[in-house]
């Protein structure tokens, strides 16, 4: 493995160019900043193609839909901390997927919009919710500078393909105090140090940036925001648990063997959730194992929640 590797493309954290391989994973490579340690996939479909991909994509309105029951406290919760600095007033999701959080901001007295480059979810918030979705991104939504109080951009940032100029958008399209909250995966976190390149919940063929606290702060506070909040969210029921300590540990032929996966097959969601469901010591792994309250109270969480303010 080569010791660094020079790109074109500068660290949208830090602006520096100089970048160490950092693990390959999911398919894909990833190399980390030697100045500031952003990790980023450093081969990355083309931009235009992934336009082309979210567009087309299906597979995250249905999960959004099996999850919306769930994320309408999630929303709530974040609303409420947004609340703490700014009055209800135009709110935008940017990446609302099919516009959970349009239902609770417009509950709580919001003026409430969404982007979304999914068909199929802007479909879906709009025939089922009602609420107003338009398909696209801020750079093509033609919106006025200063015209909203508050974005939310909720495990978004981290499937662009430049998060500085999607931050400066931001920056733009808020009014003077207006509020930003993002929320990512944490790669910061305990479960990312203690699973490395098998950090599931982080690290996907769709994440193309693994940001840790250190490093979004330093881009949210370079693109001129001033920083109100961080804090981290773990969550003890994680079904991906199990699947990732032995990836880590290469104990997942042993898992395969567990769960009845027969000889030179490889084991597939449905039957991983069904041993889950029958195997009461995977079940307790999953479910029980994860010091969730600890992790969360001690800053180490797999979910990294950041409130940002534009200057008045």
């Amino acid at each position: 493995m080569s010791v660094a590797t020079t790109t074109t493309e500068p660290c949208p954290v830090c602006t520096g160019s100089t970048f160490a391989p950092a693990y390959a994973a999911v398919g894909h490579t990833f190399e980390r900043c030697r100045d500031c340690g952003l990790v980023r996939m450093a081969d990355a479909p083309a931009p235009n193609g992934l336009a082309d991909f979210y567009a087309a994509d299906r597979a995250s309105a249905t999960t959004a839909e099996q999850d919306h029951a769930a994320n309408l406290a999630r929303f709530a919760t974040i609303l409420a901390a947004i609340e703490r600095i700014r009055r209800p007033g135009r709110f935008l999701d940017v990446g609302c997927s099919i516009g959970t959080s349009l239902l609770v901001a417009q509950q709580r007295g919001w003026q409430a919009m969404g982007l979304e480059p999914a068909a199929a979810a802007v479909a879906h918030a709009r025939q089922q919710f009602g609420v107003d979705v338009r398909q696209g991104t801020l750079a093509t939504a033609g919106l006025a500078k200063g015209s909203v109080d508050a974005v939310l951009m909720h495990h978004t940032l981290e499937h662009v393909p430049a998060p500085d100029r999607v931050l400066a958008e931001v920056f733009d399209v808020l009014a003077p105090g207006g509020v930003m909250y993002q929320s990512l995966p944490n790669h910061g976190s305990w479960k990312s140090r203690l699973l490395r390149e098998h950090f599931g919940y982080g690290i996907t063929d769709e994440h193309l940036w693994h940001f840790s606290t250190r490093t979004l702060r330093r881009l949210v506070e370079r693109t001129g925001f001033r920083v109100q909040s961080v804090a981290t969210w773990s969550y003890r029921q994680d079904p991906r648990l199990l699947w990732d300590l032995c990836g880590r540990f290469g104990k997942r032929a042993w898992l395969e063997r567990k769960a009845g996966v027969p000889a030179g097959q490889s084991m597939d969601v449905a039957t991983y959730i069904a041993f889950l469901g029958r195997a009461k010591w995977a079940h307790f792994v999953c479910n029980r194992l994860w010091p969730q309250r600890l992790c969360r109270w001690l800053g180490g969480g797999e979910d990294l929640h950041l409130i940002a303010q534009k200057p008045a």
